[in-house]
């Protein structure tokens, strides 16, 4: 085991990559910036979008950010609406196998209320005009969401709201396009009415799948229904209920699907009240044949569990991620994800991934590589100073190896680690991946961080004078449990200044350096 331990600190490297941690997406923080949405291309390049409010002169427009494969900005933050009057919100996109890429959105427009389009090219230029989506002069035209295939041609879909003859309806509306932004087909998805917030996803053939909400008067509880057409149009499937549990959320399901047609989708909801909603996946094959029952993803169950978002890879492994209630009751959310491998069997534990804890972070977007990488975006209140703001991290993450929480890893930590050695069985202190056992590629995670500090000293010197003293100690007092951003003496960053910070603060107690 010691020759093992020994030839890991060597090879660790190659076998463990490191995450960036967590960063902010937006660089204008003056009010709101919410509603994130994301999308990469092959080599692992990622644009994310979302909705900020007066950036653009008037209430809400569309801002993006391009992020390479290491998730470090490519150019700065653009403006995606043209149309700058009235509130222009709800944005999606999504990307080709080259990184061209499509956003889409609603806003003002010649009715009440439509979609429009801006394309781009893979450096992010625009390519032709923004352009709007929906021809039907009726109603409203809201929550619309974009699939591409692997050479450009894009779907787009969208739920539109009429008043006829005093009755309220909803209903799913699609419209496909080529490569070059020509439309194909257009029509209508639901044949009952009262279905809303769609979703959609697009094979490397062209065919893709909707996935909506029902809520009608022929059922006693709403319906998570799914539809599958060919890529010119024609109906592939009859609508599908997809979900057996019985629900009354009015819940935004998900779909994602890899390049041959494999797709889950994922939902929340419960029989009884939306305040209790869990989070559901299902995985079908490219024909629509279920591959599994509906899973149940979350393990923590008080407080409300919301707005999933799941992404697929080529590999077919997938990750969902949700907003998930702590406390319950409270309306204060953290986000949480699961991943799942090729069998659709979980991958470890159900995670948090923000790191930043204080306030609220809701609504995310994921996308998953082909190495098992993913990135989460969201949105987080007061992180960036004003109001919400879009933040990001990557996973799977790799545990701390400080075990023993003694602030330093060393052969106290080690000693936990032997233990527990090829064991698989809950609780493992030790699985630094996250996978459910404890093998070769834990050690790799330990070897990453053997005699290292949990925090260096420069960070727990909170005036930056080189010493770790009573100096110090005294900003950490005097912000001692307060909650925020950038906080002095909220050395672990979570965004509250607790015992954590305190452990950290003692570990390097009068040490000085030049």
């Amino acid at each position: 085991m010691k020759q093992a331990f020994f030839s890991y600190l060597l090879i660790s490297t190659a076998l463990i990559t490191l995450s960036t941690g967590q960063f902010r997406v937006n660089t204008e923080t003056t009010n709101d910036q919410s509603n994130p949405a994301l999308a990469a291309d092959s080599n692992g390049n990622f644009i994310i979008t979302w909705s900020s409010c007066a950036q653009d002169g008037d209430s809400g427009g569309i801002f993006a950010q391009r992020f390479d494969a290491n998730y470090s900005p490519l150019g700065n933050e653009f403006q995606i609406n043209t149309t700058t009057g009235g509130n222009q919100t709800a944005p999606d996109l999504a990307a080709d196998l080259d990184g061209n890429f499509i956003v889409v959105w609603h806003g003002p427009g010649p009715n009440q209320e439509d979609i429009f389009a801006q394309r781009f090219d893979f450096n992010g230029q625009a390519v032709g005009s923004e352009f709007r989506v929906n021809n039907d002069p009726n109603g409203r035209d809201l929550h619309p969401k974009v699939s591409m295939s692997k050479t450009g041609t894009f779907v787009i879909v969208w739920e539109n709201y009429q008043i006829v003859d005093d009755y309220e309806i909803w209903q799913i509306l699609y419209k496909i396009y080529d490569p070059n932004a020509v439309p194909i087909a257009a029509g209508k998805v639901n044949l009952l009415f009262q279905s809303r917030y769609p979703d959609v996803a697009i094979n490397g053939s062209n065919n893709f799948s909707v996935v909506w909400v029902q809520d009608d008067t022929y059922h006693t509880s709403n319906l998570i229904m799914a539809r599958q057409y060919y890529g010119n149009g024609t109906e592939k499937t009859s609508p599908w209920q997809v979900n057996t549990t019985s629900m009354n959320s009015l819940t935004q399901s998900s779909i994602a699907m890899d390049g041959s047609g494999h797709f889950i989708i994922a939902w929340d909801g419960h029989p009884d009240s939306a305040n209790e909603d869990d989070i559901y996946v299902r995985r079908y094959k490219f024909d629509a044949t279920a591959l599994t029952a509906e899973l149940l993803v979350n393990t923590t169950t008080s407080g409300a569990q919301q707005h999933p978002k799941a992404a697929m890879n080529s590999k077919r492994e997938f990750v969902v991620v949700w907003n998930s209630e702590n406390p319950a009751g409270s309306n204060i959310r953290d986000i949480h994800g699961q991943r799942y491998n090729i069998s659709s069997a979980p991958v470890g534990d159900e995670f948090c991934i923000n790191t930043y804890v204080a306030n609220d972070q809701k609504y995310p977007a994921v996308g998953l590589k082909e190495n098992s990488e993913f990135l989460t975006a969201w949105q987080s209140y007061g992180q960036d100073g004003s109001g919400y703001g879009i933040f990001a991290d990557t996973g799977p993450k790799t545990g701390s190896a400080d075990i023993n929480n003694d602030c330093f890893v060393n052969s106290f930590d080690y000693l936990f680690l032997a233990n527990q050695w090829r064991k698989k069985t809950n609780p493992l202190t030790a699985d630094l991946i996250d996978d459910n056992k404890i093998d070769r590629f834990d050690l790799a995670a330990f070897c990453q961080e053997w005699l290292t500090e949990s925090y260096q000293k420069t960070v727990v010197d909170i005036n930056n004078d080189s010493r770790i003293d009573f100096r110090d100690y005294n900003f950490f007092a005097n912000n001692w449990l307060k909650q925020g951003p950038n906080l002095q003496g909220d050395i672990t960053g979570n965004g509250i200044v607790d015992i954590s910070d305190l452990q950290a603060l003692v570990f390097h107690w009068a040490k000085s350096w030049e």
